[in-house]
């Protein structure tokens, strides 16, 4: 067997929802005489299924996890002159970084050099501007200073295998090594040309807004002259959400999936399942034999379909979108709207609800209680229309990690819209 002259080594945790994509980034490079090595560490979503999926060969999972004990296993599995460290979450931004990546570090004095890290348009202000601030647009070569970032990196294998990243300490590893190397008087590059989005950023400050953060950023981009334009990889359409179809007692289902395709003409790009007990034999529709009962709880019923969508077609799916034909009006242009939300706002679920100004009220033995002040016109309810065209991300619906703040609800005022 032809050994490659690049590893990459990739390393994650319940990374489902970025790993795909970063492998397809990865296997669309210009440059292409790699391997894959992925270090998983105990990931309880199905980030280990998908690298099977993106044909990873070598596949190390680790308990104890420590950034370089899980570099150094990597590498020892790898036989590349040249290593990338990459995070799972840390998405090339064009087909060039790899081999950008390589020609970096063909200095004979240089021992690794690491990539620029971009904000993608959802990341937190806080996090975009520490991005941008950290990682400038001009190549450098640093002699005393021992900063070097392993979410983005490559380094020679003939200086690792005198000087390995250290197997104890729980951070910093890589600026740790680059100080070992320094002292050794090799040299550490920053290649602003090889450069990744970074998902959570630097410090991962989530959604904080701290002051005056976004109005650095856009002036950062400005002095920077950045694009900011996503590769191919990010685009929706390239996006894997197949739609499955459901509902009780549905008459002529026929006519209502040409109903349904009329007002969502994107469906037809897409492919198309009926999950349920009996097959309709409909050309272009897949049949998805419905496992459990019609009575089981919510996540019971999405995590059926899942597995039998995983079983059926395999684990590169990142998101999937549920239609239920009972509804007697669909609504236009639900799916694609839903699905722009998923992937450009990077949320784990959006739907559609109707907003009820009314007052609700709940019932517990026997006794009701409003749940707002009664005739209060602040407050809203929203009825979830689930089912209309709603979309779920695969690692929400396998660990129900979702919470209520982590989906979205386009809302409308036309009650037909809830009628079943």
């Amino acid at each position: 067997m032809t050994k490659s002259t690049v590893s990459i080594i990739i390393r994650g945790k319940d990374e489902e929802d970025w790993l795909g994509i970063c492998l397809r980034a990865i296997n669309s490079q210009s440059y292409k005489d790699f391997e894959i090595i992925y270090i998983d560490n105990e990931s309880s979503d199905a980030s280990v299924n998908v690298a099977k999926a993106h044909d990873v060969k070598k596949i190390k999972t680790i308990k104890k996890y420590l950034p370089g004990l899980a570099i150094n296993m990597g590498i020892e599995m790898s036989h590349g002159k040249y290593i990338v460290i990459l995070s799972a979450h840390c998405i090339p931004t064009n087909t060039e970084w790899l081999g950008s990546m390589v020609d970096s570090i063909k200095n004979k004095k240089v021992a690794g050099s690491y990539g620029r890290q971009l904000p993608l348009p959802f990341t937190s202000p806080d996090d975009a501007r520490d991005l941008l601030i950290t990682f400038g647009n001009e190549d450098r070569i640093q002699v005393n200073e021992p900063f070097f970032h392993n979410a983005n990196s490559i380094i020679k294998r003939s200086v690792w295998e005198k000087i390995k990243f250290d197997s104890e300490i729980t951070n910093i590893e890589d600026r740790d090594w680059a100080k070992k190397v320094q002292n050794k008087k090799f040299l550490i590059n920053y290649n602003s040309s090889g450069c990744v989005f970074h998902i959570h950023g630097l410090h991962q400050h989530g959604s904080n807004k701290s002051f005056r953060a976004q109005s650095v950023n856009n002036l950062i981009n400005k002095i920077n002259d950045d694009k900011n334009e996503l590769p191919e990889w990010f685009d929706i359409k390239n996006r894997i959400c197949p739609v499955v179809l459901y509902g009780k007692n549905i008459d002529n289902i026929e006519a209502k999936i040409e109903n349904l395709i009329n007002l969502n003409p994107q469906l037809l790009n897409e492919d198309l399942y009926y999950y349920g007990d009996f097959n309709p034999k409909i050309k272009g529709l897949s049949f998805l034999k419905r496992k459990v009962s019609t009575k089981v709880v919510f996540n019971k019923f999405t995590l059926d379909i899942l597995n039998i969508l995983n079983k059926k077609i395999g684990f590169k799916i990142e998101a999937i979108c549920f239609i239920d034909l009972g509804y007697k009006n669909f609504i236009k242009n639900s799916y694609i709207q839903n699905k722009e939300k998923i992937f450009q706002d990077n949320i784990h679920f959006s739907t559609f609800a109707f907003v009820d100004n009314g007052d609700i009220w709940s019932s517990s033995n026997n006794k009701i209680k409003p749940l707002k002040e009664m005739f209060d016109s602040k407050t809203q309810f929203l009825r979830l229309a689930f089912g209309q065209g709603s979309i779920i991300r695969c690692s929400t619906i396998r660990i129900n990690k979702s919470k209520a703040s982590d989906g979205f609800a386009n809302t409308f005022k036309k009650i037909k819209y809830l009628v079943r």
